[in-house]
């Protein structure tokens, strides 16, 4: 991966329009997208609000501390606005309200929870990211969340720079939205393509 971490709206803009141009060159335009928040619980007095966006593409992986921001983007509003592109995250509820109070809207959003289980997993009743990531892209994401604990979770919202095992965490979690969903995508239009274009059996050349 990748990754930039920066809480400097112009770094956000300058990468927002790398990557738009990647996305345009590309058939599929899949983002992933993660959200970390501000705190462990909120209230309906004190919601909980972003602390850090994170957007993948490729390998590419912004990591955005969006609670300290230095001013506005109005390019990542236009960004997540609309139905260009499709953002993928595990569990989206949650994140539709929370990017909402930072007045940024989502139209096109998959939730891989709802799309895809890992069916030899039979121990697990609700599976996680992890879970879904370990089946699909490598057993090695099952470690992923290892050594985040309420702890880690409550520091999103600490003063930049964020601790490097927080970046590569906070990466991980767009890496493994958008890759697993990019996954899901292809077998999909695989699966609808033999379908499809279905070839008469052929005996075998030897």
């Amino acid at each position: 991966m990748k990754v930039m971490y920066t809480n400097m709206a112009s770094s956000v803009d300058a990468w927002l329009s790398m990557i738009e141009s990647t996305l345009a060159a590309s058939e599929r335009k899949i983002v992933g997208i993660d959200v970390e928040y501000d705190k462990l619980r909120g209230s309906s007095s004190n919601p909980k609000k972003a602390a850090v966006i994170q957007l993948c593409v490729g390998t590419e992986v912004l990591v955005y501390h969006i609670c300290h921001a230095n001013e506005k983007s109005e390019k990542m509003y236009d960004f997540l606005y609309g139905w260009r592109y499709t953002f993928a995250r595990f569990c989206t509820a949650e994140e539709r309200n929370v990017l909402g109070r930072s007045k940024l809207y989502i139209h096109n959003i998959k939730d891989i929870q709802t799309i895809w289980r890992d069916p030899d997993n039979t121990t697990t009743r609700t599976q996680g990211l992890k879970d879904v990531a370990a089946a699909i892209i490598d057993p090695f994401y099952l470690k992923m969340k290892d050594g985040f604990c309420r702890k880690e979770h409550s520091m999103w919202a600490n003063v930049p720079p964020l601790p490097p095992d927080h970046i590569l965490y906070a990466a991980r979690d767009a890496y493994a939205s958008y890759e697993v969903y990019r996954r899901l995508d292809v077998f999909e239009r695989g699966f609808f393509s033999l379908y499809k274009h279905s070839e008469k059996k052929r005996c075998r050349d030897w």
